[in-house]
């Protein structure tokens, strides 16, 4: 059924329009507006969950490095630590060398070999020793049990090795033993 509106125009004229024609364009833009509103929020819903895996990618990816970091700072920290340990077979080959000195050619020379195996092995683990005669001493290397008056050495000068220092890289595992001289 069809209804029909009279809707007087400026000119007196009587103008017949549909309401039933009009009804459905006011339909059409009010699902429009309201896919537009349902449009909207579901942008809006994806910004937030996108910021959202955004934020959750980075804190997984720095908990990744900070993992391996730690990891690599573990492994650093044993490997010195299982060396601290050995260190101190080093000592006794070198005392035992030195003893040596009036022993049979053979002997000194097996434990020299001795020697050069272990001291090769450190190497090879990326261990260096320090704290010869002669070096300028240094406090963050050497540990001063003495101090003597030479004028063999210039001042402050390593003049006699009661123990080695040996580190890693950068890190001090053990720090030299050492009389200084003034």
């Amino acid at each position: 059924m069809k209804e029909e509106v009279r809707i007087d125009s400026s000119e007196n004229e009587k103008e017949t329009v549909n309401v039933l024609e009009k009804q459905p364009e006011q339909e059409i833009i009010d699902e429009n507006q309201e896919i537009l509103k349902k449009l909207d929020d579901l942008q809006n819903e994806l910004k937030i969950q996108s910021e959202r895996f955004l934020r959750l990618a980075a804190e997984y990816d720095n908990y990744r490095k900070r993992s391996e970091k730690d990891k690599i700072l573990i492994y650093g920290d044993a490997k010195a630590k299982t060396i601290v340990e050995i260190l101190p077979i080093a000592d006794c080959i070198e005392r035992a060398i030195e003893a040596s000195k009036d022993a049979d050619a053979e002997y000194q020379k097996g434990l020299e070999m001795l020697n050069e195996q272990f001291l090769a092995s450190l190497a090879k683990l990326g261990v260096d020793s320090f704290g010869a005669v002669g070096e300028k001493f240094d406090p963050n290397l050497h540990n001063a049990i003495s101090h003597i008056e030479d004028e063999e050495f210039d001042e402050n000068v390593v003049s006699q090795v009661f123990q080695k220092g040996y580190k890693i890289g950068d890190k001090i595992i053990r720090h030299a033993m050492v009389s200084v001289a003034n």
